[in-house]
């Protein structure tokens, strides 16, 4: 079996550099590609809905999924409170709904945020630490095999709304939030973030001051898997105690949220949440989802000022093609070169493994060839206009004729990989194809047999594309 496909990742500057690393021996087609202003339904990011599990009540249905689909939504939070249980394990009827809850959001085509907590509010009680990890050891295996649907956890359980103060058993103190968090982290695969409520529960649970590095981003390590969440975002200087140093503070997070998931509600209308500083806060912070119900009052004024649009648009990553330059007639067994740019035009990246990958379609029997390139999309940061370059072969067997080429961003977990809804589509004009969840790179390669031409020699090949039977779903709505 030939090793699937080879990319470089380039930045603008070293893009005039590539007709030299990819010197063309065959003739090239350039392609100029459309920005689109439609709003885009894509994975892991945007507004969401937040739906409420009471201890034993609040099944979620299918129903009020297909309500935030609607909504052009494709994430919800899901609030567990578990009250009936500061004292107790947890019962099979709780269990069954969280188990329940992940088969809906799966059906869906979905992702969920969730969070556990004992507290509706400020005074009431929650959990012993004894409790709270019985708790989380009984969750383990929910959580575990039901991960590739969870965006982000937030790390909850803690004090009043599971926001990690207000504690009525001391769960709120450095060592108990370090024991709680780090279980946390060992309740998921190493590849999902926690989000934290404050920058400074961050820094003091792990006694680190400094930002993740890049080089340190996405190593699995725990430091690396800790984001945020603001749930008072821009109530006022210090969003209500989010900061003790707000301009230190949100310096910090402007760096480290390149890299982990920033996210939360706004908490009441103030001259904060106008929208020019709103769309200021949210480029330096890279904010990628938001509460669609609160605060009423600020979604409210971002209508009003006519931002609201923009922000639905740019929350999270939002990747659009500027150009491209390919090989368009190839013999079997040719190497296929490829150069294409792209920008981010989000707040803030993907903070979770993702697939980049072409795919070659044959347009008469409908035969796919795919080959995964070794890019990271996590590092295509806001305002980067980055080049994906390189060469794949084709297969020495593969039939004459006309096909398409497509460009795939899709989730790399088995049961997801093939289903559109948890692709990624890129802003452009007539590029989407909603039943694969592929790009359009909108040219024809013409495989000649009888094509004079080097062999391809290299390591990284097309490799047949067949969909498993188990992750064959219906066609879905698309994502836009």
């Amino acid at each position: 079996m030939k090793p699937a496909g080879k990319g470089i990742l380039i930045f603008l500057p070293i893009l005039l550099m590539s007709s030299m690393l990819i010197a063309p021996c065959f003739a090239q087609v350039d392609v100029k590609y459309t920005p689109s202003g439609t709003m885009i339904r894509n994975p892991e990011r945007g507004f969401y809905t937040e739906l409420t599990s009471e201890a034993e009540r609040g099944l979620l249905t299918p129903q009020e999924l297909a309500m935030c689909k609607a909504k052009g939504q494709t994430l919800i939070m899901r609030m567990y409170y578990l009250s009936s249980f500061r004292s107790l394990p947890l019962s099979d009827v709780e269990l069954n709904i969280v188990k329940n809850d992940f088969q809906v959001i799966r059906a869906a085509g979905m992702k969920c945020i969730p969070r556990f907590a004992y507290s509706h509010n400020i005074g009431q009680q929650d959990a012993p630490l004894n409790i709270v990890m019985g708790h989380i050891a009984q969750l383990k295996p929910i959580i575990r095999a039901n991960a590739d649907v969870i965006a982000a956890m937030q790390a909850g359980f803690i004090g009043a709304w599971g926001e990690m103060h207000s504690s009525t058993n001391g769960l709120d103190s450095v060592t108990n939030m370090r024991k709680i968090l780090f279980e946390i982290l060992k309740m998921l695969p190493p590849e999902r973030m926690v989000q934290v409520r404050t920058p400074h529960y961050k820094r003091e649970i792990f006694n680190r001051q400094a930002p993740i590095a890049k080089s340190e981003a996405f190593n699995e390590s725990m430091y690396s898997r800790v984001g945020h969440h603001n749930d008072c975002f821009l109530a006022n200087w210090d969003d209500y105690g989010t900061y003790t140093d707000t301009t230190e503070e949100t310096a910090f997070l402007s760096e480290e949220c390149r890299y982990v998931p920033m996210g939360g509600e706004t908490c009441n209308p103030s001259s904060f949440a106008e929208c020019a500083n709103t769309i200021k806060q949210m480029e330096k912070l890279h904010w990628s989802f938001l509460n669609s119900g609160y605060h009423p009052g600020v979604l409210k004024g971002w209508r009003g000022e006519n931002c609201f649009d923009v922000i639905t648009k740019r929350l999270g990553y939002r990747f659009e093609l500027l150009s491209g330059r390919f090989d368009d007639a190839l013999r079997p067994g040719n190497g296929f070169h490829y150069a294409i740019r792209l920008t981010n035009t989000g707040f803030a990246a993907l903070f979770n493994p993702r697939d980049v990958e072409l795919v070659i379609e044959h347009r008469a029997s409908k035969a796919r060839w795919a080959v995964k390139l070794p890019d990271d999309p996590r590092f295509w940061e806001p305002g980067d206009t980055l080049s994906l370059a390189g060469e794949a072969g084709l297969p020495d067997d593969m039939p004459g004729g006309a096909c398409s080429v497509y460009l795939n961003l899709p989730d790399p977990e088995s049961r997801l990989h093939f289903r559109p809804d948890y692709a990624v589509q890129f802003a452009n004009d007539n590029t989407w194809v909603q039943e694969s969840g592929y790009n359009d790179l909108k040219f024809t390669l013409n495989v000649r047999t009888g094509y004079a031409g080097k062999m391809y020699t290299g390591l990284y090949y097309f490799q047949p594309l067949t969909v498993p039977a188990e992750t064959d779903t219906p066609n879905s709505e698309g994502n836009q």
